[in-house]
């Protein structure tokens, strides 16, 4: 069985050659298909062109590449890649692993949940080498890669001292530690959490049907995720030919737009409206997209086949489930075609991730809606069959 978190680690001696290929592999890392270059924020309700929104776009916009350091403005890469090229001590390259499942659950889909545990847990992994964060450089980047979503991580010395590239056992041990520790806390206080309610449930209700009590918790569990939604995974791959068409098709519609006021569909002239929806039934069309189109709307066919047989209205049902989504959608399009106004080559992952959570997040709130109402079923059933039985006694 493979583990759920995977490191691995590799040192550089400070040759020339490797120098080259540090810096060259640094550029690799920010750069290649894949990379995490962060999103713009294109769900918030600012309006455009206001000091505001201007604020908030710039601070918010991604860089070209997707490299990240311990500190919060982006990084040149240029400088980055001079550096490593003119370092004179060993150089560290680490790759940090997650299953696709693991990583959904715990919440590291995006660079900037992997930033948040570097910049925690790297100062500690680094003293464990004899490195005080004083004399700590890294940077890293996080590729976003179907089924092992992974950060590439490349550390250095400012000043040289260490001589010894190996790390050892218990050096590789502790470091290990360190981020298995910093990337499952928030799952183990929630566990915690969640352990003590249970056992304070069970104390009070010691009497009762311990079993009846844990069905209760699951329950609360699924009803939770009715509410918001589950946790969407990762989106489907997004190839160069895909993304220039969709590049090309927000610039259409960028051009009809009007040029102030709100963006909501609501609000837009119906040639607007339609491009919008023209564009989202494209994209709910693309490969990943479509199947998980086609579960949300088997799913609303499936809830209102709890009050009716008829084959017209149950299709009704998924036709009105597609029409929710494609508004939330359209929404995220015309945010990103509005947003390509300003900055035209950086929109494009914001708009397809940004789809593909609004899609994933109704198709999980069904989901799970689905469950309550078939366990609803179950027992309506149960009950009749106990009322028939005492009714024959």
């Amino acid at each position: 069985m493979s583990s759920p978190f995977v490191m691995k680690i590799a040192f550089y001696p400070p040759t020339a050659k490797n120098q080259a290929r540090n810096s060259a592999h640094v550029q690799y890392i920010a750069t290649r298909p894949g990379a995490d270059k962060g999103e713009l924020s294109i769900e918030d309700e600012l309006e455009p062109d206001t000091p505001e929104w201007h604020t908030k776009y710039m601070h918010e916009r991604p860089g070209s590449h997707g490299l990240f350091t311990a500190e919060e403005e982006i990084p040149d890469l240029g400088e980055v890649q001079k550096e490593l090229k003119n370092h004179n001590g060993i150089v560290w390259r680490m790759v940090l692993s997650l299953k696709e499942d693991d990583a959904v659950r715990l919440g590291y889909t995006t660079r900037e949940s992997w930033e948040k545990v570097l910049r925690a847990a790297l100062p500690e992994a680094a003293a464990k080498m004899g490195i005080p964060e004083s004399n700590l450089r890294w940077a890293a980047a996080f590729h976003q890669t179907k089924g092992h979503p992974h950060v590439h991580v490349i550390l250095w010395e400012k000043e040289p001292k260490r001589t010894r590239g190996v790390l050892s056992h218990g050096e590789r041990k502790d470091i290990r530690k360190i981020f298995i520790r910093e990337i499952y806390a928030k799952e183990r206080l929630a566990l915690t959490a969640e352990k003590s309610a249970v056992r304070d449930l069970i104390r009070d209700t010691a009497r009762s049907d311990i079993v009846n009590v844990l069905r209760k918790v699951e329950s609360a569990r699924v009803k939770v995720r009715a509410l918001d939604g589950g946790k969407p995974g990762l989106p489907p791959p997004l190839d160069q030919t895909t993304r220039d068409e969709l590049l090309e098709k927000l610039k259409e519609l960028s051009k009809i737009m009007p040029q102030k006021g709100r963006i909501a569909l609501a609000y837009m002239p119906s040639e607007v409206k339609e491009k919008a929806k023209e564009i989202t039934d494209w994209l709910l069309k693309q490969p990943g997209f479509s199947q998980s189109v086609e579960r949300y709307k088997d799913l609303a066919k499936e809830l209102a086949s709890h009050y009716t047989t008829n084959p017209e209205v149950l299709e009704k049902a998924a036709e009105k489930a597609y029409e929710d989504i494609q508004k939330r959608v359209a929404q995220i399009v015309l945010k990103g075609a509005a947003a390509l106004q300003k900055d035209p080559s950086k929109v494009i992952n914001t708009v397809w991730r940004s789809a593909w959570r609004a899609l994933e997040r109704e198709r999980l709130r069904a989901e799970a809606e689905a469950s309550i109402a078939a366990q609803k079923e179950m027992e309506k059933k149960r009950r009749m069959a106990e009322r028939g039985e005492s009714r024959e006694i």
